[in-house]
C-alpha cells in the first residue's frame, strides 16, 4: 500500500525573507517605536504631543516627497538643502525689497522663486541627463551654487519683517489644523497620485528599474531623469516658504542638518536605493518613523547625541535591508 508523502515542517524563514523584510519592516518598525514610546512615556499618544511630531517632520516630509521621485529613478539630489535657502532667502529679498528698490507683491516673489528653482533644478537635470554626468557629482554642484546665490541675494543676512501672506502656510491653520501640516500631506497625496495614476509614474518606475529596457520601450529617459530633479528643485521651494513661516525669517543657514534626514526617511520607508521600487506611503512612514524616534526619545529625556546614535542605528540596519533586499 502506498503511503502519502508526509508534509516537510516549514522554518520561520520560509515565511519571513529579506523581501518580505523590505516590504513590511517599515511598517513594523513603526508600529514597534509607537508602541515603545506609548509604554514608556506618557504624553507621546497624546494628541496635542501627535500634532506637535507632524509638525516638526513636515519640513523634511516635504523634501522627502521631492527626493521620492529622484530616487525612484535611480538617480540622488544633494542640493536640497541649499536650494531651499536660495530660493526662501531669493523669494523673501524680492518681497521685503531688499533685492530691488521696491518690494515685489508675494505671489510675484513666490512665481519668482519657482521659476529660479525650475531654471536650476534644470540645469542639474540636463547636464546629469544630456551629458551622462552622476547626478551626485551635478547635484554637489548645484548645492555650491545654490549657497553662493543664497548668500547674494541676502548679502548673507537674516531676512526679517516678511509679509503676513509669506508666513501663513507655515505658521497659520486651517480648522485648527497647522497649514504646514496640511500642505506636507497633500504633496504627499498628490505626489502618489502622480506615481500611481500617470504615465509620468509609470515611466519613473521604469527609467529606475531598467533604464535600458525602458528606452528600447520607446520612454524619454532624459526627459525622465531631467524631470524628477526639476520636481525636486520645486519642493525646495515649498519647503522654502514653509520654514520661513515657522520660523519667522529667512536665515542664510535655514536649510541646516536638513540634507540627509529627507534622504534617509525615503530610505526607511523603504524606497530602493537603486531605484524603481517605493512610493510616497512609504515615504510618510519612513518621515514618521525619524520623528517618532526624535520625539520619544526626548520625552524620555536622551539628549541630542543619543537621539543621533539612535537614528544612526536604525538607518543602518535599513540601508542593509534595502540593499540585501536586491540580492
Amino acid at each position: 500500500m502506498a503511503t502519502e508523502p508526509t508534509a516537510t515542517p516549514r522554518s520561520v524563514s520560509d515565511y519571513v525573507s529579506v523581501d518580505t523584510l523590505g516590504r513590511y519592516g517599515p511598517i513594523l518598525g513603526l508600529i514597534g517605536l509607537y508602541s515603545f514610546f506609548a509604554v514608556n512615556t506618557a504624553n507621546f499618544l497624546s494628541y496635542p504631543n501627535q500634532l506637535n511630531l507632524f509638525r516638526q517632520v513636515s519640513i523634511i516630509g516635504i523634501l522627502a516627497v521631492g527626493s521620492t521621485f529622484v530616487i525612484l529613478c535611480a538617480e540622488i539630489d544633494l542640493s536640497i538643502a541649499e536650494m531651499m535657502e536660495f530660493t526662501g532667502l531669493f523669494i523673501a529679498s524680492l518681497a521685503t525689497g531688499g533685492l530691488l528698490s521696491s518690494a515685489v507683491p508675494v505671489p510675484l516673489a513666490v512665481l519668482a522663486g519657482f521659476g529660479a528653482a525650475v531654471v536650476l533644478g534644470g540645469i542639474s537635470g540636463f547636464v546629469t541627463s544630456r551629458f551622462g554626468v552622476p547626478s551626485f557629482m551635478t547635484t554637489l554642484a548645484m548645492l555650491f551654487l545654490a549657497d553662493g546665490f543664497g548668500q547674494i541675494v541676502s548679502s548673507n543676512r537674516p531676512i526679517i519683517g516678511l509679509p503676513d501672506a509669506l508666513l501663513r502656510l507655515g505658521s497659520g491653520s486651517t480648522f485648527g489644523f497647522p497649514n504646514i501640516v496640511i500642505t506636507f500631506l497633500l504633496l504627499l497625496a498628490v505626489s502618489q497620485f502622480v506615481l500611481s495614476y500617470t504615465r509620468f509614474g509609470l515611466y519613473l518606475y521604469a527609467v529606475g528599474g531598467d533604464a535600458d529596457a525602458a528606452e528600447l520601450m520607446g520612454i524619454d529617459v532624459r526627459f525622465v531623469r531631467m524631470g524628477v530633479l526639476v520636481l525636486s528643485a520645486v519642493f525646495t521651494v515649498v519647503a522654502g516658504i514653509v520654514m520661513m513661516g515657522r520660523i519667522g525669517s529667512a536665515t542664510p543657514n535655514m536649510g541646516s542638518n536638513l540634507l540627509l534626514p529627507p534622504i534617509a526617511a525615503v530610505i526607511l520607508g523603504g524606497t530602493d536605493l537603486f531605484g524603481g521600487r517605493g512610493n510616497m506611503i512609504g515615504t510618510l512612514i519612513g518621515v514618521l518613523i525619524l520623528g517618532s524616534l526624535s520625539n520619544g526619545l526626548n520625552l524620555m529625556g536622551i539628549d541630542p547625541s543619543g537621539q543621533l546614535v539612535a537614528q544612526g542605528i536604525v538607518l543602518m540596519v535599513a540601508v542593509l535591508a534595502n540593499v540585501a533586499g536586491d540580492r
